[in-house]
């Protein structure tokens, strides 16, 4: 039996980009959420008045800087555009749970003290989701792929590893201002209030930082590989 090699290479090439295209699919993943998270954070400091409003847009030109990464990622890599190719399921619910959100958000006209403390929570679950999805990403196959892409430019997989590592920490340090923010509004409030009645009591924000009653962003969405 006689195998011709042209044939043997031509399959070895298609196989080739076809994981090219499964990999470059993930990353059009990441950049759809980073682009939904823009507008969500945009969205939200236009409700919110200054100084807090300046920190919440820092956050969203983070994220928009986080697309236009993964956007020249993929503008380099150039790989025809594929029909009916679907997201990892985990990844489309973040994205539309964060569109749906943006939506319910922006028919909200009146931010107290409250609602602005119950968005604040859920968007530190969106950034522990997000922290796990790129942590996710750097365990997986798919940045190998694109790394060795890459390799041409002298780009090692170790080089792409740190670029999407500092997209994990950028994540938890996002976490980390949202509940300075959540912190500065309850202090605001324990003052408003302590004006008003002399008597109440300052209630540490360490008690219900970490709970939220609106739960769009479930903690089990980002869990699954990429």
């Amino acid at each position: 039996m006689f195998i011709n090699i042209h044939d043997t290479v031509s399959f070895g090439q298609r196989k080739m980009v076809e994981k090219l295209q499964e990999s470059a699919q993930t990353l059009k993943c990441l950049n759809n959420i980073e682009i939904e998270a823009f507008r969500l954070y945009e969205g939200l400091a236009k409700k919110i008045n200054p100084p807090e409003s300046s920190f919440i847009l820092c956050l969203a030109y983070d994220s928009l800087k986080c697309a236009k990464i993964i956007q020249g990622i993929l503008d380099y890599i150039d790989l025809p555009e594929t029909e009916n190719v679907n997201c990892k399921k985990n990844l489309t619910e973040i994205a539309n749970n964060i569109s749906k959100f943006t939506k319910k958000l922006s028919k909200t006209n009146n931010l107290n003290y409250e609602i602005s403390c119950e968005i604040l929570k859920e968007l530190t679950n969106l950034e522990d989701q997000l922290s796990v999805v790129y942590t996710n990403y750097l365990q997986s196959q798919a940045i190998k792929n694109i790394a060795d892409e890459f390799s041409k430019l002298a780009l090692n997989l170790s080089n792409f590893k740190k670029l999407f590592e500092t997209f994990v920490e950028q994540k938890q340090k996002h976490r980390e201002l949202l509940i300075e923010i959540i912190y500065c509004f309850e202090a605001k409030e324990a003052e408003r209030l302590r004006t008003m009645a002399p008597t109440f009591k300052y209630k540490n924000p360490d008690t219900w930082i970490h709970e939220s009653t609106l739960h769009t962003f479930a903690d089990t969405q980002a869990k699954e590989n990429i």
